[in-house]
């Protein structure tokens, strides 16, 4: 059998761009640039490909000018400025310890390719507002948007600016009440994923058609609001088509007997999401130095017990939970 079958340089171009295009552009153009003549050629004819940048790298950032406009995905991973107008054609951006100047820029620049945003802080304290981010995605102001991902955002509050998002279909974001969640459903039709942290709010909710499209929904409640989640009924009838729940609940060990007569959402589910397939509650019990965790263990035997009759079979549902000493 011919050798030459086995070597690199012998595989068929198509195969080599389908290479190229899983690998970051800063990887590939020192392993394979300047190889040879065929290797050049079909380095500046790749497009869609990936660059990172961080710390370690930037100073190599300009050895790659010259292919700006092939780069697709961009990751920036330190706190570093980059001028984002040199990447005319960027469908995905990942931003991580973003810089103040970074948020200015996606505020008053326009990204009409961006098909992906994902901006992360560190911890959700953080010195930047998000609002003027927020705005743009739900006026539709990156016309191309699908995906978005702002888990550690401020608590968001709708603008009246907000129009209508066709494009987007899967959005994480941080806290929000019922009246932004129901605002983001009415600007985001076509949402088919949303996970979100829920917060509380004392304002009287106006009527709304329900959101027809979304399929998978996970609520995130964090410990100070620490309850049995009664309020979740105002956010689950509003998506009679759900089919995958995921609820995350933290509380305190010293108040399980809370719980030793709720339905775990089982009447909620019953009522409102007539086509559910999957439900998932994470139960996160934190002890804060108890010395005598007897009666919890007995009640979380009880709850998981409790669980599984109230929810019977009528699809797939889980409890998960996680101990915090």
């Amino acid at each position: 059998m011919d050798r030459h079958l086995f070597q690199f340089e012998y595989l068929p171009n198509e195969i080599l761009i389908e290479i190229f295009q899983n690998l970051d552009i800063h990887d590939l153009f020192q392993a394979f640039y300047n190889l040879n003549f065929r290797f050049n050629k079909l380095l500046h004819s790749v497009n869609n490909l990936s660059f990172t940048i961080s710390k370690t790298n930037y100073s190599d950032f300009k050895l790659c000018d010259f292919s700006m406009h092939q780069i697709s995905s961009l990751i920036i991973i330190s706190e570093i400025y980059v001028d984002l107008q040199r990447f005319p054609h960027i469908r995905c951006l990942v931003l991580l310890t973003p810089t103040f100047s970074m948020i200015q820029q996606l505020n008053t620049q326009s990204f009409r390719s961006l098909e992906h945003l994902s901006i992360n802080f560190p911890t959700p304290s953080f010195p930047y507002t998000l609002s003027g981010i927020i705005n743009k995605i739900f006026s539709n102001q990156f016309p191309q948007l699908e995906s978005c991902y702002l888990p550690k955002t401020e608590a968001i509050f709708k603008s009246n600016i907000w129009s209508q998002t066709l494009t987007l279909r899967k959005l994480i974001v941080g806290k929000l009440n019922i009246l932004v969640y129901k605002a983001i459903l009415t600007s985001c039709p076509n949402l088919y994923f949303f996970k979100f942290i829920k917060s509380k709010s004392n304002e009287n909710l106006p009527s709304s058609e329900p959101h027809m499209n979304l399929k998978r929904m996970i609520i995130e409640s964090p410990l100070w609001s620490s309850g049995n989640l009664s309020d979740v009924n105002s956010y689950l009838s509003y998506v009679p088509n759900l089919e995958q729940l995921s609820i995350y609940h933290a509380e305190f060990g010293a108040n399980t007997n809370e719980y030793l007569t709720y339905d775990w959402l089982s009447s909620s589910i019953t009522t409102y999401l007539p086509s559910l397939r999957c439900f998932n509650y994470y139960f996160e019990m934190y002890y804060f130095g108890l010395s005598n965790t007897l009666n919890i263990e007995n009640n979380l035997r009880q709850i998981r017990e409790d669980f599984q009759k109230v929810h019977n079979d009528k699809y797939q549902s889980r409890l998960i939970i996680t101990q915090r000493f």
